[in-house]
């Protein structure tokens, strides 16, 4: 049994505007882990990433509801 909530963040993930969030998430990743020292955490990366994606969710939820 799965949950319908994952399924739906599933999907939303592959939509271009999560898509593109994830992809500046994943490069402010691969920056941080590049370097020894540094104190970027790519917080407003992963804060873009969650909206986009909890956006498409809420609208996939409404649409459903409806």
């Amino acid at each position: 049994l799965q949950d319908p909530l994952t399924t739906i963040r599933e999907h939303c993930e592959q939509m271009e505007k999560c898509a593109k969030a994830r992809e500046r998430l994943e490069q402010g990743d691969a920056r941080v882990s590049s370097r020894s020292q540094t104190e970027e955490q790519c917080t407003e990366e992963l804060f873009d990433f969650l909206h986009a994606r909890d956006h498409c969710v809420s609208a996939a939820h409404v649409g459903a509801t409806s």
